[in-house]
């Protein structure tokens, strides 16, 4: 589930709720950056986020206020991938929680994740350690269930298994969530949002362990029934 823009149109067409996003393809954005910034500042405004359409991590993402920054941010999207997306920057707070299971899958509570940058970014998350973690997001009951119902029809959409976190705003103005993306293959060190959203719902390291290597066994035998040949 790498290609944010696929997954996007994925969402969109079982009616998850997006931020309004552009993709470019990087010989369009050589041939015409002009046309594509008066484009992105027509349609998105700032501020926005400039991000490669296939990558992890929060690795050459960057946050846009002006049209220099729009330009640097696009060249640094550019070197990491050829599809460029852009999403409209939105005043949230940005919300994860955990799925696990196969056919039936089931989601955690909802976690908060308030980054020490202006956002999450790759040095928030892996470097300078100042991003704080609050299990169970402090946020209405009802907007807790919306993020469980849309993370686990995420999954379904997407067509997982065994495990995802998927990532979501909460507009601070609105209260409207809006899914931002699944990650496949969550981190899964000690500190990672993974295994603590799933200690906060009642489901400890040593057991989630356990549950994964029975969805991999049960993945395992549901593909051994599909038939090969006629």
């Amino acid at each position: 589930g790498m290609d944010k823009e696929k997954m996007k149109i994925v969402f969109q067409a079982v009616g998850l709720p997006n931020v309004d996003y552009l993709v470019y393809r990087r010989n369009e954005w050589e041939r015409s950056p002009e046309t594509i910034m008066d484009e992105i500042e027509q349609d998105l405004g700032y501020p926005c986020f400039v991000k490669p359409v296939n990558l992890g991590s929060s690795v050459g993402i960057n946050k846009a206020h002006e049209r220099v920054e729009l330009e640097h941010a696009i060249h640094v999207a550019a070197e990491y991938d050829r599809k460029i997306i852009i999403e409209r920057g939105i005043n949230c707070r940005e919300l994860e929680c955990a799925v696990l299971g196969n056919d039936e899958p089931i989601a955690s509570v909802a976690g908060e994740v308030i980054a020490s940058n202006e956002f999450y970014d790759y040095n928030a998350k892996y470097i300078d350690n100042k991003s704080q973690v609050i299990i169970p997001a402090d946020i209405p009951q009802a907007t807790a269930e919306e993020v469980r119902r849309q993370a686990v029809k995420a999954f379904v959409a997407l067509d997982l298994s065994g495990l995802a976190r998927v990532d979501f705003f909460l507009e601070k103005e609105t209260g409207r969530v809006y899914i931002n993306e699944v990650n496949t293959l969550p981190g899964f060190t000690e500190i990672s949002m993974y295994p603590k959203l799933w200690e906060a719902s009642g489901l400890p390291y040593p057991q989630l362990l356990d549950r994964l290597i029975e969805l991999a066994v049960e993945r395992h035998q549901d593909k051994q029934r599909n038939r090969t040949s006629r």
